[in-house]
């Protein structure tokens, strides 16, 4: 059995999912992992050539429709066996250490779920050009969920600060199949997504898992890139419902 499923998920974004996969690729060669990629109903014959370039051994797994971001992913992390998942969606390009620093961090067998520092592409022309989008999520005095720091230079001191939070991003992260089963997966009724991640972290920490966001960890960001429009309105009275009670304003923390 392998240590690690890395998993990719795309949904038509060709160009980027090439660019995602030719950036992993050299980062797990070294140690026992097994690729998987769901296609989430995005044409197969787009994605001949990039299949192409994956190892033997991937495991490739094609929906005919877009299921949403919480059933692909569910769909995509149960097809493996190995303790820990390895999660990178296609808008994500993992800089050089990106997983090995990932791995270190979950020597901790008191964390359950790892994230990531993600910058904006240095291409970037609608987004401040290699600066953080993502530290980790903190919830405001209001309840709302936020970027801190988002837009601040990466190598800032206080972007760099590896520590316990409340939840991270889905778009990059490494969890213990361990507590992603307990958990119950991805929530299923947030669609075709957004807030899964924060109720999937939340869920964990109720669990008595940390959630952890690993500053050495790097990578770059397209945000929504591989999406289209979500429900946030809708998806953010969903989460309420589910973990008001959860809540704790710590944004005041990351400043």
């Amino acid at each position: 059995m392998p240590l690690v499923d890395a998993c990719v998920m795309t949904a038509g974004r060709v160009d980027l999912f090439e660019k995602c996969i030719s950036a992993l690729l050299p980062q797990i060669e070294h140690i026992d992992a097994r690729l998987y990629v769901l296609n989430n109903g995005s044409p197969s014959e787009k994605y001949d050539a990039a299949y192409e370039t994956l190892p033997k051994s991937a495991n490739v797994i094609r929906l005919y429709k877009n299921v949403g971001f919480p059933a692909g992913a569910n769909k995509l992390f149960k097809r493996g066996l190995a303790p820990l998942i390895l999660f990178v969606s296609d808008d994500v390009i993992l800089k050089e250490g990106a997983v090995d620093a990932l791995l270190r961090r979950m020597d901790d067998p008191k964390i359950g779920l790892c994230g990531m520092k993600l910058l904006f592409p240095e291409d970037a022309t609608n987004r401040p050009a290699g600066k953080v989008q993502h530290v980790g999520h903190a919830f405001t005095i209001h309840a709302q969920v936020i970027h801190p720091l988002i837009g601040w230079s990466a190598d800032n001191p206080k972007c760099c600060i590896s520590r316990e939070v409340l939840s991270v991003t889905g778009a990059a992260f490494i969890v213990r199949r361990k507590a992603f089963m307990e958990a119950g997966g991805f929530y299923e009724g947030y669609g075709i997504g957004t807030f899964e991640d924060c109720d999937l972290c939340l869920t964990l920490r109720k669990l008595g898992y940390k959630i952890y966001m690993e500053a050495s960890a790097v990578g770059y960001h397209y945000v929504g890139a591989s999406g289209g429009q979500f429900p946030l309105t809708n998806n953010q009275m969903i989460f309420m419902g589910r973990h008001v009670r959860d809540l704790a304003w710590d944004d005041w923390t990351f400043w």
